[in-house]
C-alpha cells in the first residue's frame, strides 16, 4: 500500500503498516538490487529510511521517548554508512544539470573534464560499495527493527497520538526557517532541508484523511524540500571542487562561481515558498490539522456507514 493513513484504519494500524513496509522497501532494495544497481538501490533504500524516521517523529507522543530515539538511531546509522556513494552519484547528476541549465555560458569541455573525474570516483564508489559489507550490515540493522516493530510500545490513538509530533515537526521547521533567513551557511540550510521532508513526509501521511486543503500544502513542503535538496546537491558539489578533492583540466573557479549563481538563486526561491509554508505559528497549524482530521474522519464514517431501515422506508413507503 501507499505511504498514508488510509481512511478506514486506526492510527495505531496505519503507523504499522507504513513502518513495516518502508522496512521491507529498504532491505529489499539493499539484498536484491544492490549487485545490479548500487547506486539506486542505495538511494531507494535511504528515502525508505527517511520516510520511516519521519514516521516515528510523527508518533513521537504516543511512543516511548528511549525506545524511539533508539530505533531512530539505529536507521540513521543504517543509513550514513550507505552515503559516499549516494553522494557521488548526486555531484554528476548536478553538474549536469549546470550544464544544461548554463549552456553557452561557460565551454562544454569545462564541464566535460570535471565531470569524467567524477565518473571515476563514482565508479571506484561503487566498486567499494559492492565489495564491502555495509549493505549487508545496513540490512542486518534494518531486519532488527523490522523485527521489533510488533513490540514497539504505542500509547493513546485518533489525533492525540500525532498531534505532538506534527506540531514539534512544524514548530521545528519553522525555526530553522527563520535562521535560514538570517544566515545562508550550509549547515543551517540543509537542517532546514531535513525538517521540511518532516513535514512533507508527515502531512504525506495524512492526506488521505484530512483532504485536497493538506494534500495542496504538502505539495508546497515538496516543492520546498526538492528546492532545498538541489540547493544542498549543489553544496556538496561546491565543496569537492573548491576544497580540492576534485583534479581536473578545467576553469573549476568559474564553475565554482556558476554553482554560487545557482545557489543563491534558489535560495530566495525557497524563502519565498517557505513563508508561505510557515505562514501559520505552530498552534494555529496544529488547531488547523486537527479540524481537517476530524472533519475527513467523520466524512469516512459517513460515508461506509449503513442505514438499511432508513432504506426500507425510502424504498417501500
Amino acid at each position: 500500500m501507499a505511504y498514508r493513513f488510509e481512511a478506514d484504519e486506526t492510527v495505531h494500524e496505519a503507523f504499522a503498516r507504513c513502518a513495516v513496509e518502508q522496512l521491507d522497501d529498504a532491505i529489499r532494495e539493499l539484498s536484491d538490487r544492490i549487485s545490479e544497481d548500487p547506486v539506486d538501490a542505495v538511494h531507494a533504500a535511504r528515502k525508505a529510511v527517511k520516510k520511516e524516521r519521519s514516521l516515528l517523529r510523527l508518533m513521537r507522543a504516543a511512543m516511548p521517548a528511549k525506545q524511539r530515539r533508539r530505533e531512530n538511531r539505529t536507521l540513521r546509522d543504517a543509513a550514513r554508512g550507505l552515503s559516499g556513494a549516494r553522494d557521488a552519484e548526486a555531484m554528476i547528476e548536478t553538474l549536469d544539470q549546470l550544464s544544461e541549465r548554463y549552456v553557452g555560458q561557460l565551454p562544454q569541455s569545462t564541464f566535460d573534464r570535471i565531470r569524467e573525474t567524477l565518473v571515476g570516483a563514482r565508479d571506484e564508489q561503487r566498486k567499494a560499495l559492492v565489495a564491502s559489507a555495509l549493505g549487508v550490515r545496513a540490512v542486518g540493522e534494518l531486519g532488527a527493527v523490522r523485527v521489533r516493530v510488533e513490540d514497539w510500545t504505542v500509547t493513546g490513538g485518533g489525533w492525540g497520538a500525532i498531534e505532538g509530533g506534527l506540531l514539534r515537526s512544524y514548530r521545528d521547521g519553522r525555526r530553522a526557517y527563520a535562521r535560514a533567513r538570517s544566515d545562508r551557511g550550509v549547515e543551517e540550510w540543509h537542517e532546514w532541508r531535513k525538517r521540511v521532508k518532516d513535514l512533507w513526509y508527515e502531512q504525506r501521511l495524512l492526506t488521505v484523511v484530512c483532504g485536497p486543503v493538506v494534500k495542496g500544502q504538502a505539495k508546497d513542503a515538496h516543492l520546498l524540500a526538492d528546492l532545498l535538496g538541489d540547493d544542498h546537491d549543489l553544496a556538496v558539489l561546491h565543496r569537492a571542487l573548491a576544497g580540492g578533492t576534485v583534479h581536473a583540466p578545467a576553469d573549476i573557479d568559474a564553475v565554482v562561481r556558476l554553482i554560487d549563481y545557482r545557489r543563491a538563486e534558489l535560495q530566495d526561491e525557497a524563502l519565498w515558498i517557505g513563508a508561505r509554508v510557515y505562514a501559520e505559528k505552530p498552534k494555529a497549524f496544529a488547531r488547523r490539522m486537527r479540524r481537517h482530521w476530524k472533519a475527513g474522519r467523520r466524512h469516512a464514517t459517513a460515508l461506509t456507514s449503513h442505514r438499511p431501515k432508513q432504506l426500507a422506508e425510502a424504498t417501500h413507503g
